[in-house]
């Protein structure tokens, strides 16, 4: 009720108007036999009864209309009380502690100044009302009661201005209070690293808008919860060790770097944690942690010192490459002479055989020398708008029924309304040969491999392909030399296949990470330039 008529302070009017209702029937009740104007009194009693009722309905219904009427209803109220005290007796009559309720209110609601000019107004009325019936005694009453009367008008206004300041300033200092908390909320929504604020059971109170895009896990499915029990990768991966010491107060602080984390839907990634401890009254109260996500940043800086490293060797390969080539066609040309004379001569088997073997193996070195040729140049000939789904359909036509046959299963994700990249669609579908055929090459066994297209998540003006097989993976230690010419694991490999995809990667100013676990596969996340036409 009090919400409906605009607040608490107004619900404090309905009930006074009750209780003088209440007070002029006892009044009437409790009169003494024979009172001479008992049915006026009561008539008038009745009469005021009937008005507050139909102003209770009309506050119900149309409580502002009721409350911009206050004059009038002022007015009706004083003639009430005026007439039920010249009723009740003049100046003898109790009922005059209506006009010092009349007068309060209107000091507490409209200010002292129209609380004293209400009351100076009631007092020379009262005194008009009780007139014929004032003697002596009566006077020094009347006099006491037009004093308490204009005291009260004066005391509640005081007491009325001091409430109003007082109210003010609580509704002042809470509107500070909400700006300051939609400021911090806005600081804490705005900040592209992670946030999530614990209690001090580990129960996340607050998790941000970085953390619902960039991990795809909405507030509303964390709050409340345990975080260790929502992530428990986090538990094998050494953050639960400083955070439960944390939320207990044994440390006011810890920094985690580099850690990998194995999120719920997006992966693995790189984080920087920072655990901060929050207390109240000295005691722990929860911690926040800030996560910043790393991942890409380091994937770049490996590309860059892979892009480094290569470019030197290049460099060299181009130089010894074009070295060996002049002499390595002069050897194959005079070989294949050599071979027709001893056709024609009918030189011993023995002989033949021999210098078919050189022949093989000159081929080997012109082959060699055309992939460091090849992984070394430096821009593709032809380029123009290419489709990586198209790139990807064409190649597993190409491998998709030997795989099958040796047990290994494609699963490929394509979306279809990829962007076009800029490039070489010989080149591009090379590099996408290459990675299928090591994975293949990895499986002996079988296994799955999963093809994926789409934007870069972080990126959406840079198109992804994720290769991923199920294979035995590869060994830390070989992992940071995997691009480099040479470099293989193979028995019959030449090392060239990923240096050769990693410079056609480069001239497309495309990136190149690979995230692989021993035992668990491995995963080539290539990235490309989208051209600005939208979908291929």
């Amino acid at each position: 009720m009090a919400r409906h008529i605009g607040g608490v302070r107004f619900l404090a009017l309905p009930l006074l108007r009750a209780l003088a209702i209440v007070a002029g029937a006892v009044w009437v009740a409790l009169a003494p036999p024979g009172f001479p104007d008992r049915g006026a009194l009561t008539l008038a009693v009745a009469a005021f009864a009937l008005y507050s009722f139909g102003l209770y309905a009309l506050l119900w219904i149309r409580p502002r209309l009721a409350l911009r009427l206050h004059v009038l209803v002022l007015l009706i109220d004083l003639a009430f009380a005026l007439l039920l005290i010249f009723l009740s007796g003049g100046a003898r009559s109790t009922l005059f502690l209506a006009l010092l309720l009349i007068a309060g209110l209107q000091s507490y609601y409209y200010g002292m100044a129209r609380g004293m000019s209400v009351a100076i107004g009631a007092s020379a009325a009262y005194v008009a009302v009780v007139w014929p019936t004032l003697d002596q005694v009566e006077v020094a009453n009347v006099a006491i009661r037009i004093a308490v009367l204009l005291g009260t008008a004066v005391c509640v206004g005081v007491l009325a201005e001091v409430e109003e300041r007082e109210r003010l300033e609580v509704a002042r200092l809470g509107h500070e209070v909400r700006a300051r908390e939609e400021f911090i909320r806005n600081v804490v929504e705005s900040l592209r690293d992670g946030l999530v604020v614990l209690d001090r059971e580990g129960c996340v109170v607050a998790w941000n808008r970085a953390l619902e895009t960039r991990y795809a896990v909405r507030a509303d499915e964390v709050l409340g919860k345990s975080f260790l029990d929502l992530f428990p990768n986090f538990r094998r991966e050494g953050v639960a060790e400083p955070l439960e010491r944390l939320l207990r107060g044994e440390i006011e602080d810890f920094v985690l770097e580099g850690v990998e984390h194995e999120t719920l839907r997006k992966g693995r990634v790189l984080l920087n944690l920072k655990g901060s401890l929050l207390r109240e009254n000295q005691a722990p109260a929860g911690a926040v942690v800030l996560a910043e996500d790393i991942t890409e940043r380091v994937a770049l800086e490996r590309a860059a010192r892979q892009a480094e490293k290569l470019a030197a060797l290049g460099t060299l390969s181009a130089g010894l490459a074009h070295e060996l080539n002049n002499p390595i066609g002069i050897i194959s040309s005079r070989i294949e002479l050599m071979l027709m004379e001893a056709e024609s001569q009918g030189l011993p088997a023995e002989a033949r055989e021999d210098l078919r073997v050189l022949h093989r193996h000159a081929q080997r070195v012109a082959r060699i020398a055309a992939g460091l040729l090849s992984f070394a140049r430096q821009s593709p000939a032809d380029r123009g708008p290419v489709d990586l789904n198209r790139i990807v359909e064409d190649t597993l036509l190409l491998i998709a029924k030997q795989m099958s046959q040796e047990g290994i299963r494609i699963t490929p994700a394509l979306e279809p309304t990829l962007p076009a990249v800029l490039g070489d669609a010989n080149a591009l579908q090379q590099v996408v040969l290459n990675l299928l055929t090591n994975s293949r090459e990895a499986m002996a066994s079988g296994g799955e491999i999963r093809i994926e297209t789409g934007l870069m998540p972080e990126r959406r003006d840079r198109v992804r392909l994720l290769i991923a097989d199920s294979g035995p993976g590869i060994a830390p230690e070989a992992l940071s030399k995997i691009f480099d010419p040479f470099f293989t694991t193979k028995v019959e490999g030449t090392g060239l296949g990923l240096s050769v995809s990693y410079g056609i990667v480069r001239d497309h100013a495309g990136t190149v990470d690979v995230q692989s676990v021993p035992g668990k596969g491995t995963t080539f996340i290539l990235s490309f330039p989208a051209t600005s036409g939208g979908a291929a």
